[in-house]
């Protein structure tokens, strides 16, 4: 499954570029020849588009080549709990993160605004609606197509059993978001061993694609109509 998955990851990244260079072009088109201010972030979320329409699709289709029922190897199933469950579950993800955040913003403020302000810069202006789908709908249904559904479903009836496969896919998740700071990996690190929990307490890879689209949507809608606060810049 791992060869499988970095192979995924590989087609959709080269999907991701083609669709960053048909940004460029045509934004370069448009305006005599040359980008305007704001094309590296236009650029930049054509490539993110790009990337997780890639990582739905092969994800997709690689999910047939281990079995003939997509949906079971995807766990696209209806949670053992019920689809209720799936509001339930955010609340210790709320509560969880709400605390970590706060803690970080009193302890080390700067740490907060440099994991985010990339994204608060691609919430802004023109590329804030295309940026919100991206992450509110785009990052959590494909990585969790592929980490969640693809990969865990077949490590997990491997030697790793399920809580090394819980390890394993949590650590793979938070080795793509490598930008963040420490304190954020760990945020993200500890999200994904929840969702994988979740994962293994409902067999339902629909119940953490609903849970990471919240978050992702609400950090999203904050980011949008909140500044980040100034932080001193630290001597160096």
């Amino acid at each position: 499954m791992l060869p499988a998955a970095l192979l995924i990851f590989a087609g959709a990244a080269v999907v991701g570029t083609i669709a960053s260079a048909g940004v460029g072009a045509l934004m370069g088109q448009g305006s005599g020849g040359g980008l305007p201010a704001d094309a590296e972030l236009k650029i930049v979320v054509g490539w993110l588009a790009g990337l997780q329409i890639g990582l739905v699709v092969l994800t997709i289709i690689a999910a047939g080549f281990f079995s003939s029922n997509r949906m079971e190897t995807l766990a696209l199933r209806s949670p053992a709990g019920g689809w209720g469950f799936m509001v339930w579950a955010l609340v210790p993800m709320f509560l969880a993160t709400g605390a970590w955040t706060a803690l970080l913003i009193w302890w080390q403020p700067e740490v907060v605004v440099g994991d985010l302000k990339v994204f608060k810069q691609l919430l802004s202006g023109e590329t804030a609606l295309m940026a919100l789908l991206v992450i509110g709908i785009g990052a959590p249904l494909s990585e969790e197509l592929l980490f969640r559904g693809f990969l865990f479903s077949g490590l997990a009836k491997s030697r790793l059993g399920l809580i090394g496969t819980s390890l394993l896919t949590a650590t793979l998740w938070t080795a793509l978001h490598f930008g963040y700071s420490l304190f954020g990996l760990i945020e993200v690190l500890a999200i994904g061993l929840y969702f994988s929990w979740l994962l293994i307490k409902t067999g339902s890879v629909w119940v953490t694609i609903f849970c990471h689209a919240v978050y992702n949507t609400v950090v999203a809608l904050v980011l949008y109509f909140v500044s980040l606060p100034a932080v001193p810049a630290v001597p160096g």
